[in-house]
């Protein structure tokens, strides 16, 4: 794959693949740096071939009311990757500030509940069980399915001991797993007169309830939200247990991703009132 990374912009042959060889590319900002604007078109690195075409597929299918999602752009070939490069439509929209308590929290409510009744029926192949990246190993982690120990080293730092207290306190929760969009907190844009658009396609095969409570530990831990705002998710099955696996799920990829660097003690220091908040839920307290 030829990263947008390394070269600062999006390869010339990537864009005359997709028919986009007189357009300049910009950045985007958000996500991990790696999506273009080109015109009307939106490119980014696929994750990998297969993934690329998967991701594709679903978003050219889904549809239901309450949502927008970008449409997959076909490669001048046919396919959907060209030279590991994806491309969706461009959407207008913008995302929430999510500080305080947004007036934002009943439309993301609404609208994950709407994405992921249009999801519910989606089948997950079956190559995805062996894909292994920093979510996919947070996950593990955050529902039990991986052990946490060899993580929670000496380079987890003080994160390692929040994950011991959140694991600590699940318990078994009889919800049904589908396919889900675990990244929604900077990925849902919203524009005046139109549904919310959601984009950037992160999926795991979890709840359908996990993907708020991960928008609300991302909210709490980075962006200043108040904890007043949980009143907005109060309907949400088990939220007291969705909750520190959401967490555990962020902090276990942070330390995946910057084990033993700075980036883990301030994550830690991000965490901790949310890992206490969460905590005093999910043992009874509000």
């Amino acid at each position: 794959m030829t990263g947008a990374g390394r070269l600062g912009s999006v390869p010339e042959e990537v864009l005359a693949a997709f028919g986009l060889a007189d357009t300049v590319p910009t950045r985007l900002s958000g996500g991990q740096g790696t999506a273009w604007r080109a015109g009307h078109v939106v490119l980014k690195p696929a994750d990998s071939l297969r993934a690329g075409r998967w991701f594709a597929e679903v978003y050219d299918a889904l549809t239901g009311p309450g949502f927008r999602v970008p449409r997959p752009v076909r490669a001048l070939t046919g396919d959907w990757v060209a030279l590991g490069w994806t491309a969706y439509q461009w959407v207008p929209g913008t995302a929430a500030d999510w500080s305080g308590v947004s007036p934002r929290w009943p439309a993301m409510v609404t609208v994950s509940r709407a994405l992921h009744a249009a999801l519910a029926g989606v089948p997950v192949p079956a190559w995805r069980a062996t894909e292994e990246n920093p979510w996919t190993i947070g996950d593990e982690v955050a529902w039990g399915e991986r052990d946490p120990d060899p993580l929670l080293g000496p380079a987890a730092g003080p994160l390692a001991g929040q994950v011991r207290r959140l694991l600590a306190a699940l318990r078994p929760v009889d919800l049904p797993s589908q396919l889900i969009h675990a990244d929604l907190g900077g990925n849902v844009l919203f524009d005046d007169g139109l549904p919310p658009a959601v984009i950037d396609f992160s999926p795991l095969e979890r709840p359908a309830g996990l993907p708020i409570a991960i928008a609300a530990a991302d909210a709490l831990m980075w962006r200043g939200a108040s904890p007043a705002m949980l009143e907005y998710l109060a309907g949400e099955p088990e939220l007291d247990q969705l909750l520190p696996r959401a967490l555990a799920y962020r902090l276990v990829t942070e330390i995946v991703r910057h084990a033993g660097t700075a980036g883990v003690d301030a994550a830690a220091r991000a965490a901790q009132p949310v890992t206490d908040l969460v905590l005093a839920r999910a043992c009874g307290g509000r």
